[in-house]
C-alpha cells in the first residue's frame, strides 16, 4: 500500500513539474510571436496550470496519508519535513492565486495577466526547494 502511495505521490509530482515548466516555456514561447500567434499559445497556459494543479492535489492527498502509514503521525517526521512544508504551502498559495488570475481573466479582465510573471516564478521556487528539502529530509 505505501509503495503504492508513493508511486502517486511521485506521479503528482511529474504532473505539477511538468505543467509548471510547460507554462513557463509557452509563456516564454508566446512572448516571442506575433500577437495572432501569441494568443493562440496562451490558450495552453490555464489547461497546463490545470495539469500542475491536479498534481499537487495528488501531492498533497497522498502525503498527508503517508505521513501517517509510513511515519505514525506528524511527531515521528524529521526536522527538515517542516522546511519542507513551509515550500509547499507558499507552492499552494501560488497555485491558488494562479487560477484565481485565470478565473480573472476569464471573466475579462485582461489586466489580470500581469500577476503571472510575478507568481510563476514563486511557485517555481516554491517547487524546487520543497523537492530538494524533501530529498535530505526522506533520503
Amino acid at each position: 500500500m505505501n509503495d503504492a502511495l508513493l508511486a502517486l505521490h511521485f506521479i503528482g509530482l511529474m504532473m505539477g513539474a511538468g505543467g509548471g515548466f510547460g507554462s513557463a516555456i509557452v509563456a516564454r514561447v508566446a512572448n516571442s510571436k506575433p500577437p495572432e500567434q501569441a494568443a493562440t499559445l496562451r490558450t495552453l497556459g490555464p489547461i497546463l496550470a490545470r495539469f500542475a494543479h491536479i498534481g499537487l492535489g495528488i501531492l498533497w492527498v497522498t502525503g498527508l496519508i503517508m505521513i501517517w502509514s509510513v511515519y505514525g503521525g506528524p511527531e515521528h517526521l524529521p526536522e527538515l519535513f517542516w522546511i519542507k512544508a513551509i515550500f509547499i504551502v507558499s507552492l499552494t498559495v501560488a497555485a491558488i492565486a494562479t487560477e484565481l488570475t485565470y478565473a480573472d481573466i476569464k471573466k475579462g479582465n485582461m489586466k489580470a495577466a500581469a500577476r503571472l510573471p510575478k507568481i510563476g516564478p514563486i511557485a517555481g521556487i516554491s517547487a524546487l526547494l520543497a523537492a530538494v528539502t524533501a530529498a535530505f529530509a526522506f533520503h
